[in-house]
């Protein structure tokens, strides 16, 4: 009976092998056919790609910052690429970054020191 269950084992083992070389023929020719369409949508589109398609509608807002607790997490005398480094500014545009010192000077919260160079007040 032992010799049974292996002779069956190896049997489906065999099958699924040529299972699996056939299904993988298969998807060579389906990726193959896939090429081939996306050069032709390619030439259809004008040279627009699937990458360049943008979808409707608008991103996902990223989580607002704390202002102020950015503040107090830099030192006493910083400069802009300071507050570009800290990860609570949020990745913001150094241009952003400037207006948020502005207002922080507006507010008394800040005073500059030089070009660039900012100190709390």
């Amino acid at each position: 009976m032992a010799v049974d269950v292996k002779i069956s084992v190896r049997t489906e083992i065999n099958r699924l092998k040529k299972n699996i070389t056939q299904k993988s023929s298969e998807l060579v020719s389906l990726k193959d056919e896939l090429r081939k369409h996306e050069r032709v949508y390619k030439i259809i589109a004008g040279g627009r790609t699937r990458t360049t398609i943008r979808k409707r509608g608008g991103t996902k807002r990223k989580a607002t910052v704390n202002w102020n607790s950015v503040l107090r997490g830099l030192p006493r005398s910083f400069t802009i690429d300071n507050l570009a480094r800290k990860k609570a500014a949020g990745g913001k545009p150094r241009g952003y970054l400037r207006q948020v010192v502005v207002r922080w000077a507006k507010q008394r919260k800040t005073r500059r020191t030089g070009r660039g160079k900012y100190k709390k007040v």
